[in-house]
């Protein structure tokens, strides 16, 4: 065999294994997913350490079947260890654990439970333009979430659990001097309850739709502000609370096409005075060269929600620009994420 014959048949090894990797990526979400419905995670975590039998037992499965799911998590860097040595979890499964702060069990948890199917159903979703999730499960993802409370609830907690940047928007913009600020469709509230916590001379207006605002009052914004934060129900494409100086809208207009991202911006736009400004957390596409995250949230925008999508900087000034806002300053955040800042024109 010549140098260069078995160059090339390295090439085609390494891209052959490479394929196998990019195609079996739904072996690791079940899983993962599998490990944390069935209450694994958690009792590793009460233990330190624990055999594969032990957790057989207290997990009411098959003691080999449970240990091959075992070795694959070691193999994903999930967990470490041994059926002889038992297993503990690294950094990794931590973050899967139910009884820390910031726990992405409820990430994982709709990805594998709801997010997984509607994948399933890709195809559809490239015929039709329109939601994979729709098709399987009968519903929007949103009209879905209101006829649905727990799912509801894990959904808002999973969007929590992906924005450990959340801490970072306040080192990217001086919400200090802010006399109101006003978070559209700002969820339960988490990234409001660290503005606030951070900054103690705002108040601050929670705006959602009534369900999420009612879903809201168990959590820290209503705890720990209730003083300082109204929370207020209601319908962005209708109307926003007025006489903020400061606007939020952090992951929300990638759920919507751009026609209703212009609705709801012009809304913002309306309620706003001329020195008011508006707050945006997005991906931003081609942003971050040698990464897929901008790029595959861009094709999960529609496999979920159908109209959704990221978008490049010149499609944000383009949006912002027809409701009204010009683009003041850009600031790159954590997890490809960006924040905007937009001044009314």
């Amino acid at each position: 065999m010549t140098m260069e014959h078995s160059e090339n048949f390295e090439d085609r090894h390494l891209a052959g294994r490479r394929l196998i990797e990019l195609m079996t990526g739904f072996w690791k979400t079940q899983a993962i997913y599998i490990a944390t419905e069935l209450g694994l995670i958690d009792k590793i975590a009460a233990t330190g350490r624990a055999t594969g039998g032990e957790l057989a037992l207290e997990t009411a499965t098959d003691p080999d079947a449970l240990n091959r799911l075992l070795l694959f998590l070691a193999r994903l860097d999930v967990v470490v260890g041994d059926e002889q040595e038992g297993y503990a979890l690294t950094p990794v499964g931590e973050l899967l654990r139910t009884d820390i702060r910031d726990s992405m069990r409820d990430h994982v948890r709709i990805y594998g439970s709801h997010f997984y199917p509607a994948w399933g159903a890709l195809p559809h979703a490239l015929r039709t333009g329109r939601s994979a999730f729709s098709h399987v499960f009968g519903s929007e993802l949103f009209p879905y979430l209101q006829q649905h409370p727990e799912t509801s609830l894990t959904y808002e907690r999973a969007m929590v659990a992906g924005t450990p940047f959340f801490a970072e928007v306040g080192r990217a913009f001086d919400f200090s001097a802010a006399r109101r600020i006003v978070d559209v469709a700002g969820g339960h509230g988490a990234l409001l309850h660290e503005i606030l916590t951070r900054n103690p001379g705002p108040r601050a207006v929670l705006f959602d739709a009534p369900h999420v605002i009612e879903e809201s009052a168990a959590h820290p914004i209503a705890t720990h502000h209730a003083d300082r934060c109204e929370r207020v129900p209601g319908n962005f494409f209708e109307a926003v609370p007025k006489g903020g100086d400061v606007y939020l809208l952090s992951r929300i207009l990638h759920c919507f096409d751009d026609e209703a991202c212009r609705q709801i911006l012009t809304n913002c736009r309306q309620a706003m005075s001329p020195d008011a400004r508006l707050v945006i957390v997005e991906r931003i596409l081609g942003k971050d060269a040698g990464s897929s995250l901008a790029e595959g949230y861009n094709m999960h925008m529609l496999v979920v929600l159908g109209g959704g999508r990221e978008r490049d900087e010149n499609q944000y000034r383009t949006l912002l620009d027809k409701a009204g806002f010009r683009v003041a300053d850009i600031h790159p955040l954590p997890l490809e994420t960006h924040l905007v800042v937009a001044a009314p024109q």
